[in-house]
C-alpha cells in the first residue's frame, strides 16, 4: 500500500491523503476507510487507475527479458528490473488484451521481490499503472514518466515500448525519441513514442480506487477490497 500527498501522482494501489503514519505504528484499511489509533480517512469519488490508450511506443532494439534475472533486481522498494516488469505486463494488457502473461509474471514476483514491487505488478496485470504513466499513454506527454521517481519512470516506459513494440500504428507524426540506459540484463534501448490521437482510446474496467475526505478535507485514494493490516 502507498500513501502519497494530496496533490502528488496517484498510485494504482495508493491512498491519497495527508494523514501520516509513523514508521511502526499499525493502522488498518477496509469497510470504506483507513484507520489508525487516531484518525481516519473515508472513501470517496472514483479514480480509475487504468489509462486510456492514445500513443503507441516502439523500442529499438526490441528485445526479450529474462523475467527470472528481472525480479528484484536493483535496489530500492521498487528495484528497477520490477519497474521494468510492471512497463511490460501493463502493456501487454494494454496494447495487446494479453491478461496471462502478466498473471504468471505477478505469480512468479511473490516471495523474490519487495512487497510494493509485488503490489505493482498485481495491479499491472489488470493494466493499472502510477499516474504519471497515464499522462503517456493518454495524451503522448513522456516527460511526467521520465521524472517519476530515481529511475522508476524510465524502467516502466520500457517496459511499455518493448510490450508495445510491432503493434500496428496510424500515426504520421514525427515521434518523440527517448534513450534509456540499459541495466540488469536489458540492453540501451531507444524509445520512440507515436501520438495517435484519432487512435483508439482504451480505457477499460481497471479495478477502481476511491478518492475521499480526509483529515483538514484532504482526498485519499484507496483499492476497493477486503479489510487487511497494514503496518508502515
Amino acid at each position: 500500500m502507498s500513501i502519497t500527498e494530496p496533490g502528488a501522482l496517484r498510485m494504482p494501489n495508493g491512498i491519497e491523503c495527508a494523514l501520516t503514519v509513523g514508521e511502526g505504528e499499525e493502522a488498518t484499511i477496509g469497510r470504506g476507510a483507513l484507520r489508525r489509533a487516531r484518525a481516519r480517512v473515508l472513501a470517496g469519488p472514483v479514480w480509475d487507475p487504468r489509462p486510456a490508450v492514445n500513443v503507441a511506443l516502439e523500442a529499438t532494439p526490441g528485445q526479450d527479458l529474462d523475467v527470472g534475472s528481472l525480479l528484484g533486481s536493483g535496489p530500492g522498494l521498487t528495484p528497477w528490473g520490477d519497474d521494468v516488469l510492471v512497463g511490460f505486463v501493463a502493456g501487454r494488457v494494454l496494447f495487446h488484451g494479453d491478461t496471462s502473461t502478466g498473471r504468471d509474471i505477478y505469480q512468479r514476483s511473490i516471495g523474490h521481490t519487495t512487497s510494493l514491487s509485488v503490489a505493482l505488478l498485481f495491479h499491472a496485470a489488470l493494466g493499472e499503472l502510477p499516474e504519471a504513466a497515464h499522462e503517456l499513454l493518454a495524451g503522448g506527454d513522456v516527460d511526467p514518466l521520465l521524472s517519476f521517481g530515481h529511475s522508476s519512470g524510465r524502467a516502466i516506459l520500457l517496459g511499455l515500448a518493448l510490450a508495445g513494440t510491432g503493434r500496428p500504428r496510424t500515426s504520421t507524426h514525427r515521434p518523440r525519441v527517448v534513450p534509456v540506459e540499459g541495466i540488469a540484463g536489458v540492453r540501451a534501448t531507444i524509445v520512440r513514442v507515436f501520438a495517435t490521437p484519432s487512435g483508439r482510446a482504451d480505457a477499460g474496467a481497471g479495478q477502481p480506487a476511491h478518492r475521499a475526505p480526509g483529515p483538514g478535507g484532504s482526498g485519499a485514494i484507496a483499492p476497493v477490497g477486503a479489510a487487511a493490516a497494514m503496518r508502515v
